[in-house]
């Protein structure tokens, strides 16, 4: 494969540092090192750099964790999502209702779902994902549920997704794929039956803008067997909730 000619390495090895950081508490220069085939040498001089820039913050046992200035970064990009802001006390309504964590998940131009928003509930199972994470789209119910917004203009892309297996219940068939995101058109909201997390079971409902088009969608979560049993009932609330924060955002149906 041909190089990117306008790709600089050292910034790219960089962010590499920084996405690993992410993804765990605190990190040495040679776990970093280890992990990411860099010489000992180029991860140190990042790390330096990231650390006189205040990215990164060095402890006490010469390991490192991402800066407090990325909570000021998020805190911005959050507040110029603009009006997903007006869902928040909508997610906290529906999450105190069901004692279930809510999202808000918009698609990206790869169609991975990113999470805008998290309400955590207080029952005992404890959902991996965080606010800006992504995850692939055909495995979560509020991914299925934006896919299902774009089978009139990406059908062929859809059906060209690469469905990796993440537990057995993993749809991995893309026909299959694709009449389940006809089927959620159809009745307006979509499910993750221990697709994404063994145990875990999430519905979720699209919401729309003034102009009807779909830009994000709202799930509910939590364990399996309290998630199938008040099936009915759940569902039933997140697409209510669904419909009220459209309705916020100026869609009048």
């Amino acid at each position: 494969m041909n190089k990117d000619k306008y790709l600089l390495s050292s910034v790219a090895n960089t962010l590499e540092i920084l996405d690993l950081l992410s993804k765990y508490e605190e990190l040495g220069v040679a776990e970093i090192s280890k992990k990411l085939n860099m010489g000992r040498a180029s991860v140190f001089r990042m790390l330096y750099t990231l650390e006189k820039k205040e990215f990164v913050h060095k402890m006490s046992n010469a390991k490192y964790r991402l800066g407090i200035k990325f909570a000021h970064y998020g805190s911005i990009v959050l507040e110029r999502q603009g009006d997903f802001f007006v869902a928040k006390p909508f997610l906290q309504k529906l999450r105190d209702k069901h004692n279930q964590t809510t999202h808000l998940a918009i698609l990206d131009d790869d169609y991975n779902i990113i999470f805008m928003d998290k309400e955590l509930s207080k029952s005992a199972i404890q959902m991996t994902s965080k606010i800006g994470a992504k995850l692939p789209s055909y495995v979560t119910a509020t991914g299925k549920v934006l896919l299902a917004s774009r089978l009139d203009k990406d059908l062929e892309k859809i059906k060209s997704l690469n469905l990796v297996k993440m537990t057995d219940a993993t749809i991995t068939d893309n026909d299959k794929l694709i009449e389940e995101l006809k089927k959620i058109k159809v009745q307006g909201y979509g499910a993750d039956l221990e697709e994404s997390e063994i145990g875990l079971v999430c519905y979720a409902a699209p919401i729309k803008d003034i102009t009807g088009k779909v830009i994000a969608a709202i799930s509910i979560s939590g364990a399996s067997t309290a998630m199938v049993r008040n099936k009915d009932e759940l569902v039933e609330s997140v697409k209510q909730t669904a419909e009220e924060i459209s309705k916020a955002m100026g869609y009048n149906g």
